[in-house]
């Protein structure tokens, strides 16, 4: 790892620039073979579990992968592309036996948490002599010649510098990070994505985030929320009240679940999970799922075999995200994404758990493989052009409310328009706000009720499914079409179009 006020920049000329050290910028890192490339982390690079039971859901999973298709389609309500779940499945077990090679891996056996593959698989990229890893680094902006992808502008602190290179691969995170959740830090709040639609960029389907319906509901100081592993409840759900009155939550599926938690929460009612039926029986083999369930419950004070939890939703992936094809080819000439960042088409409407990383680990070797294959290292010096810089999220504490109450599990047009007015004055200056702004434009849009995304004011589920696709040159225009169509005029200007600021925001 080398210190990120050390690079020179020079000397890492038209390596390919991989932006993001979570498990999906490793994989494809460690993908890329003997070739030279660069990997950026905007912070220290780290997954945090959540409680969620993904990796162990992925590698114990006893269906074949046409049934896992199936379901996926199934959740998907028709926005599951085909062609995308069959590559993906199809390549399931190739791509979990190509990562049972890693020498830790053959001795040691698969790691039994998200947080233990990442660290295992760090820690190899680490000794890599072909990649560089910048720590504390961030992509500031792309920079563009005739369409094509030929520079990025990196900042490490306050001093930035310019990297030529025709090749960037968009491995972050989705905008998660915006509800304030806190289901872990690895959630970000849509930086690659902002970066992206300011380049040009096609994004697609932002309005989907899969919600976690039982993530636990705690007011410790210091402890971050974690989440009940599905495979404890799915089934089974048994479902109280503050009064110990038991909820009728038969036939609600995971987002089904989790809107009816918000509604309950919304009308001044407390939700507890009670899981001593399942668990009762079931030893705690040490180091299991389930023993790290229940020492991260005696962390915050609760005991799962004599109490029922105090559950709350949370916004757990962001299904939306930079438009790419399987191999991870944006809209842009030279810009690739992966991880939950990208929008592949795989997951739909909704997500299932373990699918994510399932894309992840199948997708990172086809996005190398096309990086190393169409990377063409035309370089061209752009090391004189001026940055135009946006203010990378600077108003995150004012956007939180926003966004947790125009687009949780639960939406409304009214609640849409009042937030996207708010957040549309900073979209233009202000990364985590231009993300926020195409998340509310497009659950704006989508006048149905489909898998993780619910309108309260349209409720049925539309004939035809659709895509919603956007890009960053049209949501102004977009937005004074919403404010003229509901004459919500006040909003507007004497022009006619938004009041923006024109400068940028301060803490104040």
């Amino acid at each position: 790892m080398v210190a990120a006020h050390t690079v020179n920049l020079e000397k890492l000329r038209g390596q390919p620039l991989i932006v993001g050290a979570g498990i999906a910028g490793v994989l494809v890192a460690l993908h890329m073979n003997d070739a030279p490339c660069i990997l950026i982390a905007g912070r220290e690079p780290q997954v945090t579990d959540t409680g969620a039971d993904c990796l162990f859901s992925l590698l114990k999973e006893t269906g074949s992968s046409a049934e896992r298709a199936a379901h996926t389609l199934r959740v998907g309500k028709g926005l599951a592309r085909l062609d995308v779940v069959q590559c993906v499945m199809g390549r399931m077990d190739q791509a979990l036996a190509g990562l049972a090679k890693f020498d830790f891996i053959r001795t040691h056996g698969w790691p039994d948490s998200e947080s233990a593959l990442y660290a295992i698989l760090f820690g190899i990229l680490a000794k890599r002599q072909n990649v560089t890893i910048i720590p504390a680094t961030a992509l500031r902006q792309l920079i563009l010649v005739e369409g094509h992808v030929r520079g990025a502008v990196l900042a490490t602190g306050d001093k930035t510098g310019i990297l030529d290179t025709d090749a960037v691969i968009m491995a972050g995170s989705g905008a998660c990070g915006l509800f304030g959740d806190d289901l872990g830090s690895s959630h970000g709040v849509g930086s690659c994505m902002a970066i992206a639609a300011r380049a040009g960029a096609t994004l697609c389907d932002m309005e989907f985030v899969r919600f976690d319906p039982f993530a636990l509901s705690t007011e410790t100081t210091g402890k971050s929320s974690f989440t009940v592993p599905s495979d404890l409840w799915e089934g089974q759900v048994s479902l109280l009240d503050e009064n110990g009155k038991q909820l009728d939550v038969t036939e609600k599926d995971s987002d089904g679940l989790a809107r009816f938690v918000q509604q309950s929460g919304d009308a001044g009612h407390s939700v507890f999970l009670d899981l001593s039926k399942q668990i009762s029986g079931q030893p705690a083999i040490a180091g299991d799922h389930l023993d790290r369930f229940l020492k991260r419950c005696r962390s915050v004070g609760l005991d799962p075999r004599n109490e029922a939890l105090p559950v709350k939703t949370a916004a757990a992936f962001h299904i939306g995200g930079i438009r790419a094809d399987i191999a991870g080819r944006t809209s842009i000439s030279g810009l690739w994404a992966c991880g939950e960042c990208a929008s592949t088409g795989l997951h739909g409407a909704s997500a299932l758990p373990a699918n994510p990383l399932l894309e992840m680990i199948v997708c990172s070797e086809m996005v190398a493989e096309s990086v190393l294959n169409e990377t063409k290292n035309t370089r061209i010096d752009v090391s004189m052009i001026t940055p135009d810089l946006s203010v990378p999220n600077g108003v995150e504490e004012m956007l939180r409310p926003l966004v947790k109450m125009a687009l949780g599990p639960v939406r409304e047009g009214a609640s849409l328009r009042q937030a996207l007015f708010r957040v549309s004055r900073l979209a233009s200056c202000d990364d985590a706000a231009l993300v926020a702004q195409m998340m509310m434009i497009s659950a704006y849009q989508r006048e149905e009720s489909r898998g993780a995304h619910f309108r309260s004011d349209f409720t049925a589920e539309a004939s035809s499914a659709h895509h919603t696709e956007l890009c960053e040159k049209s949501l102004a225009a977009m937005v004074r079409s919403i404010a003229y169509d509901v004459h919500d005029l006040n909003t507007l200007d004497s022009a006619g179009s938004l009041t923006t600021l024109d400068h940028h925001p301060t803490a104040s």
